[in-house]
């Protein structure tokens, strides 16, 4: 994208943001809170229209005028409240609206043998479809959005702040179902407020502040925390988390 802006009654929430992210990378977004992340997921996602700028896919403009426009195209989006049903089965929630979710017994057994395929190749075959989703640990329900991803020819997942609720082993599992997509072909939007996943799980950041990006394209490895922060903050660590003066004696 470049030079996409999208404004509000009162309040420009992006005001000129580029972002280019390549097939089988994971492209991390930093940013404060009111940076404009949000803004820009529903932007990808289709369920807000840019105002000014450009969305392209593999050099051709795309106009998403709703959800189902970007899905089309390939753009899958998790968010920190995953849409599972969790009356549904696992197998139900992946193809719910797909033509194996209209549930004839050929059908429904089409969807199982699929679900289980697609759980397997993410590296979690002991996730059974006929398990309703309300019974899963928030990991494995994650699990399960990125099969839904996986089952609908997805080019692009972002995933909004996907390792809020897990802990820190469910946060290893989450990186190696990431490399899997990765692996595929599968670029990744990884948003995020630790600094150390990034360091982990990303390969190229892009730092928004004030709905404007101020660095793209960044290595999420060998660029300093302290610059990172500076970029989100306008300011340098030492004032950021300033020094604790010593007492006097």
């Amino acid at each position: 994208m470049t030079g996409v802006v999208k404004k509000f009654p009162g309040v420009v929430a992006l005001g000129g943001v580029d972002l280019d992210v390549v097939a089988g990378e994971v492209h991390c977004l930093l940013g404060q809170n009111g940076a404009g992340k949000s803004t820009l997921i529903k932007v990808l996602a289709g369920v807000h229209q840019p105002d000014e700028g450009r969305i392209e896919l593999d050099g051709t403009e795309v106009h998403f005028a709703h959800p189902q426009a970007a899905m089309d195209h390939g753009i899958a989006t998790m968010y920190q409240e995953l849409d599972l049903v969790e009356g549904l089965t696992v197998a139900e929630n992946i193809f719910l609206g797909h033509e194996k979710s209209r549930f004839g017994f050929s059908q429904r057994r089409a969807a199982q043998d699929e679900t289980a395929r697609l759980l397997a190749q993410l590296g979690h075959p002991r996730i059974s479809p006929n398990t309703e989703v309300g019974r899963l640990s928030a990991a494995n329900k994650q699990i399960v959005s990125m099969a839904r991803a996986l089952s609908r020819d997805v080019r692009l997942i972002v995933m909004d702040e996907p390792s809020a609720v897990l802990d820190s082993g469910e946060v290893d599992e989450l990186f190696d179902v990431v490399q899997q997509l990765t692996a595929r072909g599968v670029a990744v939007i990884y948003i995020s407020h630790r600094l150390e996943e990034i360091r982990e799980v990303g390969d190229r950041v892009t730092v928004l502040k004030d709905g404007k990006t101020v660095a793209t394209g960044l290595d999420a490895k060998e660029t300093p925390t302290s610059e990172l922060i500076r970029l989100m903050t306008g300011r340098t660590i030492e004032y950021v988390f300033p020094q604790r003066q010593a007492p006097d004696i």
